[in-house]
Formats: C-alpha cells, structure tokens, sequence
C-alpha cells in the first residue's frame, strides 16, 4: 500500500504541477495583453487629442453670425415665435498647443516594456520546460509502474482515459482567460482518449473490433464537435485520429464498404467543420487520407470497387459543397480555396482512373463512377462560371483511363474486347459531346462549351479510331465522321439566328463551324489513306482562319497556330513522308497533290488573314507556305532518282546537281518578289534557300564529290551533259541573282552570288575540257599532258578575255576583275606548267597565244580604258 500512496502521490505532483503553471502563466498572460491594450488605446486618445484644431477666437466670427441673425429677423416668412435672439459674448480659452514632441514621450511612457532576452528565457521559457520535464516525470513514473505491474492494463487504460477528459475539462476552464493554452490542453486531451482507445484494443485487447470502431467513430464526432470551440489543432487530431483508426483497429480481412463508409463519414465531418469555420488548410489532410487509403485498398484487395469508387466520387462533391458558400461570397475567392477545389477534382478523379486501369476496365461500376464524376465537374463549371475550364477534367480524365486502359492491355499481350473499348468510347465521347452541347446554350461564355463540345467529340473519335483501324471489320470512319459534323451544323445554324440576342453566340458560331469542317475534312482523309491525314489538317487551318475572320474572333484564330504547327511538323519533321505510298507516274505522284492541296489551303488562310492585321500569325502561315514549297521541290527530286528507296542517305552526283537546281529556282523565284514586295519572310526565303545551293555546289560539287574524285556518269555528249546542269545553270543563276540583289543593302550576298558564279564557270570549262578527253572520268588524280594541258590554258584564257570584253561591254567591273584574274591564272599556269609539261609545237603555241593575247589586251587599256566610275554590278 506504500508503494501505491507514493505512486498516487508521484502522479499527482507530475500532473498537477504543471497543470498549475500552465494555468498561471495563462493568467499572466491575459493580464498582460489586457495591460497592452489598454496603453494602446490611452495612446491613440492621446494622439487624436493632439490632432484636434484649435478653435478660432470668437469675436472674428460674432459680425458674421449677427449679419446673419439680422438678415433672418428681416426675413418675413419667419413667424414671431421663432425670432432668435443675439448670443451674448463668451470669452473662449484656446487650448494650450499639444507639441508632437510631448505625444512621443507620453506614448513612451505609456508604451509597454520591452522583453529582453532575460525575461523572455526566465519567465516564458523556464516555465514551458519546467512543465515539460515534468511531464516526462510523469510519464516516466507510469511506466515504472507498469513495469513494476503495480498497475493493471484496465488501470492504465482508465487513467489514460481520464487524464484525457480531466485535460478537456481543464481546457473548458481556461478557456475564458487564455485560448490559446485551452486550445493545446483541449488537443492533448483529444490524443490522450485516441491513445486509451488505442491501447484498449491494439495492446490489451479489452475491447472487440466493432465495439472499436463504434468508439473511433464517436471519439472523432465528439473531437470534431470539440474543435468548433477550442479551434484547428484540435480538428486536426480529431481528422487524423478518425483517418488513423482503421489502420489500428482494422482486421486481417477488412470489410470494404463498412471501412470507406467510416472513412466518408469522418470526410464529411472534417469538410462540415472546413465549411462553418474556413480551415481550408484541413481540406489538404483529407485529400492525403483519401489518396493512402485508396493506395492501401489497392495494395491489399481488390473486392468492394463500387465502394471505393464511390467513395471519391462522394468525396469529391463534399469539397465542392465544402467550399460552394465560400466561393459564391466573392467574385475573386482566395487562391487557397480555388486551388483545393481545383487539386480535390483532379484528384479524385485520376484515383478512379487508376481504380478502373487496375481492374483492366472489367467492372462497369468504375466507368460509371468516372462518368459521375465528369458530370459532376461539368455542371460545377457551368454554375460556377469560375471554375468553368474545371468542366475539361472529365473528358481529359476518360481519354487518359482509355488509352492507358488499352496500352496495358497491349503491352501485357492480354486479350481484350474491342467492342467494349468501342462501346465506352463512343458513350464517354456522347455523354461529354452531348453534356458541352447542351450547357452552351445561354451560359456566360458559350464559346468555351462549344469548343469543348468539338474537342470532345473529336479525340474519342479519333481515338477510337487509331486504336480500332487495323481491326478487320473496320467500321465506316469517313461516314461517322460526317455523321458527328450533323449536330454541330445544325447548332451553328441555330446560333447563326440567336447571334443577336446570345450573349457571345458569335464566338460559339465559330467555333462550331469550325467543327464542321474539320471533321468533314476528317471524313475525307480517312475515306483515303493517313497520308492525307495532315491535308486535312490543312484545310481546316483554311477553314477556322477564314470563320474567324469572318466573325472577327481573336480567340478561334490562335486555334490556326496548333493547326498550323501541325501542318509543319507533320510535313516537315515526319520521317514517315518518306514511306507513304507515291504512285506510278513521277513528279504527278502524292507528293505533288498532297502538298500541294496543303500549300493551296495555306494560302488561302493567309489571304483570309490579311484584313485581320494578326502580323504574327500572317507571317508565320507565309514562312511555312515557304517551306512547304521547299519541301514539296526536294522530295520530288528525291522521288525522280529513288522512288523505292527514299529513306537511303547516299545520293548520285545528278541528283545532287539537281537538288542544287531546284533550290537555286526556288531562290531566284524568291528573290524576284522580294524586289517588287519587300517582306521579311521572302527576304529570308532567298537568303536561306540561295545560300544552302551555293553551299551545296561548292562544297559538294566542286571540292568533295566532283566527277573527277567521285566518278559519275554525266553523258557522253560534249556540251550538253550533267556538266552543263551541275555547274553551268547554277553559275547562271548566281549571275542573275547578282544582277537582282541590291549590291548597297546586302553586299555580302551580292559579293557571294558574284564569286560563285565565276567559281562555277571557271570548274565548268575546267570539267568540259577533262569530259573531252576522259568522257567517263576514269583517269584518276588531276594530271594531264599534250594537248589536253594546253586546251585547258586556251579555254581558260579564252574565257578570261571573254570576261573582260563583257565587263568592257556592259561597264561591269566584277566582270573585269574576274577576267583579269583568269587570265594570270592562265600566266601562272603557261610559265609553271606548260613550259616543262609542252614540248615542241605545242609550247610554241602555247606561249604565242598567250603573248598574242595580253598584246592584245594591252592594246585595248590604253585605247579604250574604263571609268573609274562604273558600276561593280554586271
């Protein structure tokens, strides 16, 4: 009995003490805030005493007021009774000035003390440790005592239980003087119940497991009823405490629906006390118990999906009416508020996606329960115009559990039924189709429904389709797509009425006809093949460019840029362009109507976009008409030299010759509007597409893949050859595109147009004389003798003067400058090469055509000279 008295005692001194410090330093502290506010409000007194105007002296407003009685007294409407008398004089004292020197040093004075580090470590902090050391006594008491056995597990228990309602108890008490501390005793009373209660069925097993979680659930109402008075810390063990519960008292083998029914309920209360009070931060709490113990369902079982997907769904629609009053109170709720909701419907709604995936799609329950939920979020969004872009989770979420549904099931190489894939496409894609169709009418923006309506409608279809295309009983996708266009015409003739009277009709009527076309354009692609897939595509960027600026939408015309991008990418990055079927007949093959239906459709967007001003987007749709053209140029040439090989990387010396050819047209072709119409992306189309067949004919043709180190066979016909294509049309072109460019503006090009011109002229010649004497180009290296050697010094010197006379002619100085420089090449190559490589008559000629020849051209200098003055064009 000893042992127990001092063990009695023990506790009541480790418990009681700091309960009683904890009680005084509430006091203290209530004391003290009463004292600080009462300083305060002497202090702002003070301060509105010292702000008062002095009132003027009398006298200087008495003439005024008698002028005004005497003015009254001769009114005649004022009846005799009503005669005012004049005030006598009374001396008023003015108040004494208040200088603000004197306010600062009273509210000085009246300020509270400041608490230095000292006070703040004797008397706050000595107490809180005090009390907490004590407690740790405490505890360390009873488990003595426990170790000892003098207490029983009942005794324990009980005590626990006890100091956990005599915790409550206190906190009532204190309550009036101190909230604060009555908030942390009301909170460690809460936890010491759900320890008792823990205790009692986790360690001793005093209690059965219904009998457990009755307690748990009436446990956590009482401490969420508790928390409307002592506040969130206590809501938030009452949350975490019902949350936890479960997972103590559960059995080896749960019952679903009575585990996520408790889990519901405890939701509900935690988000009915988030309602009354506004601890948004709570709603995060119930979203992390939601997550881990749909996690912890997964992991365990997979009986009771209805439960579970019913569960979220519940759960969902409670943080919707959780936070619906908030909302509804201001047009501009706190992010807070905004973000919860927005994050509890995305992520209820991916849990039941993953649900339905883990089940591979087999119960209906799961699909029926992600089709609530987007119902749910669409009519969210259509009474909360706010939250309308929320509407889009649904069918965001369907397309996501759809096509992971489909790819697991392919990965696995499981079977599956494609029927059902087809039947809940088609009833997802109708149900938020539909659902967007029908909430358009006379909502605050019905241009959003609209679009969401196409944009629905569309990727189920187009899904549908990828997935069941190969199947061999195809269904008829050209006809269906036609048949989804129906309803959307007939809105857009039904919006084409109301556009008067419907506020924002006109966007909507955009919007629609949009849709119309692109699933007619839809329907005609894939009636044929998907190579004109991407046509489509482009005739629909036609399309909503021209309906927009039609009905002048600024919001429909940036749909033109994801339209446009696709194009581009589609037909430009796409390595599988090069597998699509190309026909029989070169150059009049797909590549040709394919791309070209699709630069026509570009174009016609572009001049539908002109009035519209949108720079940007004009310039955007001309730089990829541009490249298209480009491309639609390169592959056709591709297409004439490997029509079944189009993916290989090698390439002949005249398919080579031809690509620089073609870009060199397209170049000039550029650089010839350029003149008339001066436009960035024709200015850059020239540059780019000049400079890549310079580029090409220089560096490939000329230094590393010639004929003379990489045999080809350019015919056997002197002059008209692939000698002539490969270098003399493109030296021709670069002369033409030197006479076209503004030698002022961009002199770098013109001096790059002029040199490779001469380049390629000077290896034309050069090559012709080689193809005279080698016509296969079978004689490696660069070495010649006899007459071949000196044909190469006639040709060349002959085509110097040539130069000269023509730059003489047309008073061109380039022309000059480049003959000239022919001719000493051809100096050089007389007294380096011809006089040890020539022997007999044919250094003789050599060296008198020479010296003829610079006589000659002496003779002219001195008789005809130039003008220093000529132009350096041609």
């Amino acid at each position: 009995m000893d042992y127990v008295l001092l063990i009695l005692l023990g506790l009541a001194w480790a418990l009681g003490t700091p309960l009683i410090a904890i009680i005084a330093l509430a006091r203290t502290s209530s004391l003290r805030d009463e004292n600080r506010r009462l300083a305060a409000d002497l202090a702002a007194l003070r301060r509105q005493v010292g702000e008062r105007p002095v009132p003027a002296a009398p006298e200087a407003a008495l003439p005024a007021e008698v002028g005004t009685i005497e003015q009254r007294e001769q009114a005649p409407e004022l009846p005799p009774p009503f005669e005012p008398a004049v005030p006598a004089e009374v001396e008023v004292e003015p108040a004494p000035p208040v200088s603000p020197a004197s306010i600062i040093e009273e509210e000085t004075r009246l300020a509270p003390p400041k608490v230095g580090w000292e006070q703040r470590l004797g008397a706050r902090a000595f107490i809180w440790v005090g009390a907490v050391t004590l407690a740790l006594a405490a505890v360390f008491l009873v488990r003595y005592s426990i170790d000892e056995g003098y207490l029983s597990p009942e005794v324990r228990v009980v005590l626990a239980a006890l100091f956990g309602f005599g915790l409550i108890a206190g906190a009532e008490k204190v309550r009036p003087r101190d909230d604060r501390v009555a908030q942390a005793m009301a909170a460690a009373g809460v936890a010491a119940l759900y320890g008792a209660l823990f205790a009692a069925v986790a360690l001793y097993d005093m209690i059965s497991k219904v009998a457990a979680g009755g307690g748990a659930a009436a446990l956590t109402a009482f401490a969420i009823s508790l928390s409307l008075r002592h506040g969130i810390l206590v809501a938030a063990l009452a949350f975490v405490g019902g949350f936890v519960s479960p997972a103590i008292i559960g059995t080896e083998t749960p019952n679903v629906p009575v585990l996520f029914g408790y889990l519901l309920a405890i939701a509900a209360g935690t988000l009915a006390v988030i309602r009354y009070r506004g601890w948004w931060v709570l709603g995060w709490g119930v979203l992390a118990g939601a997550i881990l113990w749909t996690a912890v369902w997964a992991a365990t079982t997979s009986d009771g999906l209805a439960w579970v997907c019913a569960f979220l769904v519940a759960v969902a629609g409670l943080f919707v009416w959780a936070t619906w009053k908030r909302l509804g109170e201001n047009e501009n709720p706190p992010i807070d508020v905004t973000g919860l909701v927005w994050i509890a419907l995305a992520i209820t709604g991916a849990l039941l996606s993953i649900v339905v995936v883990r089940d591979n799609g087999q119960q209906s329950a799961g699909w029926l329960a992600l089709a609530v939920q987007g119902a749910g979020t669409y009519a969210f969004g259509r009474w909360r115009p706010r939250f309308q872009y929320a509407a889009a989770l649904g069918p965001l979420l369907s397309l996501a559990t759809l096509v992971v549904w489909w790819a697991n099931l392919s990965a696995a190489g499981l079977g599956w039924d494609a029927d059902r894939f087809a039947w809940i496409g088609l009833l997802f894609g109708l149900l938020y189709a539909g659902g967007a169709f029908a909430l358009m009418w006379n909502a605050s923006r019905p241009g959003f429904w609209a679009a969401l309506s196409v944009a629905s409608a569309l990727t189920h279809f187009l899904l549908c389709w990828y997935v069941l295309r190969s199947l061999k009983t195809a269904a008829p996708w050209g006809l269906i797509s036609l048949g989804l266009a129906v309803p959307f015409l007939v809105g857009a003739e039904r919006l084409a009425r109301w556009r008067a009277s419907m506020t924002g009709a006109t966007e909507a009527l955009g919007v629609l006809a949009a849709g119309v076309s692109f699933f007619i354009a839809a329907a005609i692609a894939l009636e044929l093949n998907r190579e004109w897939i991407t046509v489509a595509y482009a005739v629909e960027f036609a399309a909503v460019v021209a309906i927009a600026a039609w009905l002048d939408l600024v919001a429909m015309r940036r749909i033109g840029w994801g339209l446009l991008a696709i194009v581009v990418v589609r037909f430009v990055l796409n390595p599988e362009v090069l597998e699509y079927p190309l026909g029989l007949t070169p150059i009049l093959n797909w590549i040709l109507w394919g791309y070209g239906i699709a630069i026509a459709a570009l174009v016609i967007g572009w001049r539908s976009l002109r009035p519209s001003g949108d720079q940007r987007l004009l310039l955007a749709t001309e730089a990829a008409i541009a490249l298209l053209i480009f491309m639609l140029g390169t592959l056709e040439v591709r297409s004439l030299f490997q029509p079944t090989a189009m993916r290989a990387f090698d390439s002949s010396f005249m398919e080579r010759a031809t690509y620089v050819v073609v870009w060199g047209v397209f170049a000039l072709v550029a650089l010839w509007m350029a003149r008339w119409r001066p436009d960035p992306v024709v200015t850059w189309t020239w540059r780019l597409a000049g400079g890549l067949s310079i580029a090409t004919a220089l560096v490939v043709q000329v230094l590393i893949a010639n004929p003379i180190f990489d045999s080809a066979d350019v015919g056997r016909l002197p002059i008209v050859n692939g000698l002539l294509i490969a270098y003399a049309l493109p030296a021709a072109m670069a002369a033409v595109a030197r006479r076209w460019i503004d030698g002022q503006s961009d002199r770098a090009a013109a001096l790059l147009a002029g040199a490779a011109a001469g380049i390629l002229a000077f290896v034309y010649v050069s090559l012709e004389v080689r193809h005279v004497f080698d016509p296969g180009f079978d004689r490696p290296g660069l070495e010649a003798e006899g007459i071949e050697l000196y044909a190469y010094s006639f040709v060349w010197l002959l085509f110097g003067v040539a130069l000269l006379a023509f730059g003489f002619a047309r008073r061109s100085a380039a022309f000059r400058h480049t003959g000239m420089a022919l001719v000493c090449i051809v100096i050089v190559k007389v007294f380096l090469i011809d006089l040890s490589g020539l022997h007999g008559l044919l250094r003789v000629v050599s060296f008198l055509g020479l010296g003829a020849a610079l006589l000659g051209l002496g003779f002219v200098y001195r008789r005809v000279g130039f003008d220093s003055n000529s132009t350096n064009g041609p």
